[in-house]
């Protein structure tokens, strides 16, 4: 399982992604506008999923620019199909980053590199990075957003807030997940020849009415085939129909506060020619 995307195995994994959309979404649209993601340019989004990321990019590029999302998941790229189904500036290929190959989909130079919880997926982020940079125009844009799953969740560290958060990481464990690329980001740039990048740090956090559970929570429910296989949880222990209220009563009842992934963005500049 070493480098497996272990979302990808979800029946459910619409639900999640809709989640994950709806928490991480704003966070990435205001990364894309700090690192100057622009009008015009010809951006390459990596590991796109269902497409919501392309689809930021292609707002912020506008009807001038274009978007090409790959993904190794030819299934997944369907729903990024259907997702992006009116915008003429967005286009979907089956490419992986992992291969020495999977990138000959690919054509052109682009203007930008970008990818949203794709290198923790990765065996070797350093490679994968400097592959994809390869896609670049000099002086072009490479802007990373990756997360540190492995943080307290939670203001009040409640039993069922626990147990949840000990299946996600130890099934991340499991499939050689990195749930903490965030923190390495800075590092993961430099030694993939990179100069110096920017760094912002951001997460969805709320109280009461406006905690992020349903993230969390709809996370159990995709990865739930995963788990069961490894033996992690069974059906019956997660619950899964009630979870998001359970764990919203345990927090609420303390009047604590949950804390979605820290989500480090990272973002330069390719060097220019000469």
């Amino acid at each position: 399982m070493a480098g497996e995307y272990v979302f990808g195995e979800a029946t459910d994994d619409d639900v999640r992604l809709r989640a994950q959309s709806a928490v991480l979404d704003p966070l990435t649209a205001r990364l894309f506008d700090q690192a100057g993601l622009a009008p015009g340019m010809r951006v390459l989004d990596i590991g796109s999923g269902a497409g919501n990321v392309a689809l930021l990019a292609a707002e912020a590029v506008g009807p001038r620019g274009g978007v090409v999302g790959i993904d190794r998941d030819p299934h997944v790229l369907e729903r990024a199909r259907r997702l992006a189904a009116g915008a003429p500036n967005v286009e979907f290929r089956t490419g992986d980053l992992r291969s020495t190959d999977g990138l000959d989909v690919l054509d052109g130079e682009f203007d930008a590199v970008v990818g949203r919880l794709v290198l923790a997926h990765t065996p070797d982020p350093v490679a994968a990075l400097g592959a994809v940079t390869q896609w670049v125009r000099p002086g072009g844009l490479v802007c990373m957003h990756e997360g540190d799953l492995a943080h307290e969740w939670t203001s009040h560290a409640t039993p069922l807030w626990e147990q949840v958060r000990g299946w996600l990481l130890e099934a991340c464990a499991a499939a050689d997940v990195d749930a903490r690329m965030g923190p390495v980001l800075y590092a993961t740039f430099r030694s993939a020849g990179l100069p110096e990048p920017d760094l912002v740090l951001e997460a969805p956090v709320g109280g009461g009415a406006r905690t992020p559970t349903f993230g969390w929570s709809n996370s159990v429910r995709a990865l739930l085939p995963v788990l069961e296989r490894l033996g992690i949880t069974s059906a019956e222990e997660a619950e899964v129909e009630t979870l998001t209220e359970r764990l919203d009563a345990e927090i609420v009842a303390r009047n604590g506060t949950v804390l979605g992934p820290l989500m480090y963005g990272a973002w330069c500049t390719t060097p220019r020619a000469g």
